[in-house]
């Protein structure tokens, strides 16, 4: 089997996501799986690692709720004999806010059995986390007009 059919999860789950298609995203994935992401959970709650379908179910939730995605687009996607390479560009737009947050995404990820197993994502973490400093600085300052 050619590795670009053994790795269409990974495709179909890029796909799937940038239509907003929670579901269809989440069929990619193993009920195990582990996300891995370089940004502090505790302070980026929407971009915090996950264990397992249904975390990755809640932190994709919260995404959708926080943000309209204006783009998602996968740059580029390669195979390496372990692991599938993307490279995705999204801009993300804060609902409450109208703040954009724009990232690269660099993201390795692991299929077995035709279902994506792992997944390490990798963003400008000081980026990702100055900006929800500067979206909870905007909230706070609201709820104190």
């Amino acid at each position: 089997m050619s590795l670009d059919k053994e790795r269409a999860p990974v495709l179909r789950a890029l796909t799937r996501w940038a239509a907003c298609d929670l579901e269809g995203t989440l069929a990619q994935f193993s009920e195990d799986v582990l996300y891995l992401i370089n940004v502090d959970g505790i302070a980026v709650p929407y971009a915090s690692s996950s264990l397992g379908k249904e975390d990755l179910r809640q932190r994709l939730e919260l995404v959708l709720e926080m943000f309209d995605k204006e783009v998602f687009e996968v740059e580029s996607l390669s195979h390496e004999p372990d692991f599938t390479r993307a490279v995705v560009f999204a801009h993300y737009k804060h609902k409450n806010l109208g703040e954009t947050l724009i990232a690269r995404l660099r993201l390795r990820y692991w299929v077995r059995n035709g279902l994506i197993v792992r997944v390490d994502e990798r963003r400008d973490a000081q980026y990702v986390e100055a900006f929800q400093r500067f979206i909870q600085q905007m909230e706070n300052d609201a709820r104190s007009s």
